[in-house]
Protein backbone atom coordinates (compact mmCIF):
# COMPACT_ATOMS: atom_id res chain seq x y z
CA UNK A 1 0.00 0.00 0.00
CA UNK A 2 1.19 3.52 -0.96
CA UNK A 3 -0.41 5.76 1.00
CA UNK A 4 -2.76 4.92 4.35
CA UNK A 5 -4.33 6.75 6.99
CA UNK A 6 -4.55 6.25 10.65
CA UNK A 7 -6.15 7.51 13.70
CA UNK A 8 -4.00 7.70 17.03
CA UNK A 9 -5.82 8.40 20.35
CA UNK A 10 -3.62 10.51 22.87
CA UNK A 11 -4.50 10.82 26.50
CA UNK A 12 -2.72 13.47 28.36
CA UNK A 13 -0.91 12.12 31.42
CA UNK A 14 0.01 15.18 32.94
CA UNK A 15 0.08 18.90 32.53
CA UNK A 16 2.74 18.68 29.87
CA UNK A 17 2.89 14.94 29.08
CA UNK A 18 0.72 12.69 26.21
CA UNK A 19 0.72 9.14 26.33
CA UNK A 20 -0.84 7.13 22.88
CA UNK A 21 -3.93 5.24 23.90
CA UNK A 22 -4.58 3.33 20.54
CA UNK A 23 -3.93 3.82 16.47
CA UNK A 24 -6.95 2.88 14.59
CA UNK A 25 -7.67 2.69 10.93
CA UNK A 26 -11.21 3.08 11.41
CA UNK A 27 -12.65 6.88 12.14
CA UNK A 28 -16.27 5.47 13.57
CA UNK A 29 -13.73 3.34 16.13
CA UNK A 30 -11.28 5.86 17.07
CA UNK A 31 -13.84 8.23 17.32
CA UNK A 32 -16.32 6.20 20.03
CA UNK A 33 -13.40 5.24 22.04
CA UNK A 34 -11.95 8.69 22.43
CA UNK A 35 -15.25 9.18 23.12
CA UNK A 36 -15.40 7.20 25.88
CA UNK A 37 -11.85 7.76 27.70
CA UNK A 38 -12.07 10.24 30.64
CA UNK A 39 -9.70 13.05 30.84
CA UNK A 40 -8.60 15.56 28.09
CA UNK A 41 -8.10 12.98 24.76
CA UNK A 42 -6.35 14.02 21.42
CA UNK A 43 -8.00 12.22 18.39
CA UNK A 44 -5.23 13.08 15.14
CA UNK A 45 -5.24 11.50 11.69
CA UNK A 46 -2.13 10.41 10.50
CA UNK A 47 -0.89 10.13 6.81
CA UNK A 48 1.88 8.04 5.68
CA UNK A 49 3.22 7.45 2.58
CA UNK A 50 5.47 4.59 1.34
CA UNK A 51 5.90 3.58 5.37
CA UNK A 52 6.63 7.42 6.43
CA UNK A 53 4.82 9.92 7.94
CA UNK A 54 3.45 12.77 5.80
CA UNK A 55 1.05 14.77 7.46
CA UNK A 56 -0.08 15.04 10.85
CA UNK A 57 -3.89 16.32 11.59
CA UNK A 58 -5.48 16.88 14.80
CA UNK A 59 -9.61 15.73 14.11
CA UNK A 60 -11.04 16.27 17.86
CA UNK A 61 -9.91 17.30 21.24
CA UNK A 62 -12.33 16.05 23.95
CA UNK A 63 -12.38 16.41 27.53
CA UNK A 64 -11.28 19.19 30.43
CA UNK A 65 -8.96 22.31 29.31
Amino acid sequence: MIRQEQYEIWVQSSSSKWDILGTFRDLDLASTVAKNHSGRTRLICVTFEYGKMISQESVAELGYR
